[in-house]
């Protein structure tokens, strides 16, 4: 595209995924955008087009830079531990002192969710693919009997999303990692219980 190569890429993207993160969607307008990425607002719309364009730009960003640790976490073959390392890659995100608080994705499908369908249909994508590996996870710890054999791993799977989701909201209002904490807690002790004969 014509006028990427004037600028940073990299960095542009950044300072929009960021500003999207700790403005919203709804309050945050092209000069904002313009002025945390420091350029020129008609730079950006020559780029990538509107504030819309930017923000599917912004969760796509989001998506690849935090959900490859989510993936690894899932990959480990043991249930529990794939469940503690799924929730540690939240926690280490929400504890990144040079971020927003709270999750992107999850701010987003607050704000646009039933408003602006092709953002909300963009975080819907990037829930339905971890609801998937989450499903995939129990599914392996069910076959290898850690889990009971008529276990309800697509429950389970949406039950660990959206205890994500409710993560983020509580880190994006207090501010603290301590209430965040409890919840991964009591969550892992479903899953305890969830496998046990």
């Amino acid at each position: 595209m014509a006028g990427v190569r004037q600028f940073d890429e990299d960095a542009v993207l950044q300072a929009v995924m960021e500003t999207f993160w700790a403005k919203g969607y709804g309050e945050t307008a092209m000069a904002d955008l313009a002025a945390a990425a420091g350029v020129q607002r008609g730079s950006l719309y020559h780029a990538y087009g509107d504030k819309e364009a930017l923000l599917l730009r912004a969760l796509a960003r989001y998506g690849e830079r935090y959900g490859g640790a989510v993936r690894e976490a899932l990959a480990d073959p043991d249930p529990r531990r794939a469940l503690e390392r799924f929730f540690e890659s939240h926690l280490a995100r929400m504890a990144e002192a040079s971020t927003p608080d709270g999750c992107l994705m999850c701010q987003t499908a607050m704000e646009c969710g039933g408003r602006d369908p092709v953002p909300a249909e963009a975080v819907k994508a990037n829930f339905l693919r971890t609801e998937a590996a989450l499903r995939e996870t129990l599914e392996r710890g069910r076959a290898a009997g850690r889990l009971p054999e008529d276990a309800d791993t697509q429950a389970l799977a949406r039950f660990f999303l959206g205890v994500t989701r409710g993560m983020a909201v509580l880190h994006r209002v207090y501010g603290d990692l301590g209430p965040v904490r409890d919840m991964v807690r009591s969550a892992l002790l479903v899953l305890d219980q969830s496998g046990r004969p």
